[in-house]
């Protein structure tokens, strides 16, 4: 499968794999951990065609180099506790594209590219409460970036499961909003299915809501399981690319800790 034709819905995917490493991580202890699972996502966010992929689960930490799900896929980067409960950091990754053939709606668009994002974080994790902010901005020239706003709760646990809820949403910029969810004239003009031309202004494009269950088999394996509903608002929600507004997304796992 080429990577440009994998799913890329920026929030619902951000949520499920930091849903699923945080619920993993905590239910491990903090250990690193590495595994796969199979993803049930919209082609595109606002798409009404679905497909599964896989997706590489890896939590890893030796001082202050982590790698970590960003964007999608595992990024690296660093981070630092700036007081207790508080940690701050930069990566750099990879993000997945779309392809113009991925779906009808989008025949005739251009393609969008696989590419590098770099970015910062601040998070603040006080007992069972997670709340972070973080930044992530395209290496590609016109592609923009987002502002991710995520909040999680361990709501209950024993000694082999863990069950976690977290809400989320996203802010884009202009050139991020263009190039998911914007048509050019002549974009529109090519288009198989008659889109009009829109250009869409930057603003809150998502919210998210979703639940993680992980299950220790043993001290070295984990089932994790991730499902959730993902709502496009704003002018996201009135793009012409937009066929349904809010989409579900689920994801099984398993992943091993070392």
């Amino acid at each position: 499968m080429k990577l440009g034709m994998l799913a890329r819905t920026p929030l619902a995917a951000a949520a499920l794999l930091a849903a699923m490493t945080g619920g993993a991580r905590a239910e491990e202890g903090g250990t690193n951990f590495i595994g796969l699972g199979v993803a049930a996502l919209p082609v595109y966010e606002g798409s009404s065609e679905y497909r599964a992929l896989p997706v590489p689960l890896i939590n890893y930490q030796s001082g202050n180099f982590f790698i970590s799900p960003r964007a999608g896929l595992p990024a690296m980067g660093l981070k630092t506790d700036l007081a207790p409960d508080w940690t701050a950091g930069a990566f750099v990754g990879m993000a997945l594209g779309r392809d113009s053939s991925d779906a009808d709606r989008t025949r005739g668009l251009d393609d969008i590219d696989f590419h590098g994002v770099y970015g910062a974080f601040v998070e603040w994790s006080p007992g069972r409460y997670s709340l972070m902010a973080a930044y992530r901005q395209a290496a590609h020239s016109g592609y923009g970036g987002t502002l991710d706003l995520r909040a999680t709760y361990a709501a209950w646990q024993d000694s082999r499961n863990r069950i976690s809820v977290g809400a989320s949403t996203q802010w884009a910029n202009g050139d991020d909003m263009q190039t998911w969810f914007g048509v050019t004239p002549s974009q529109a003009a090519r288009s198989r299915e008659g889109l009009e031309a829109y250009s869409p202004s930057s603003g809150f494009k998502s919210v998210a809501l979703f639940g993680t269950w992980a299950h220790r088999f043993d001290n070295k394996w984990s089932a994790v399981t991730t499902v959730g509903v993902n709502s496009l608002v704003g002018d996201a929600r009135d793009s012409p690319l937009t066929e349904k507004k809010t989409n579900v997304f689920a994801n099984v796992g398993v992943v091993y800790a070392f």
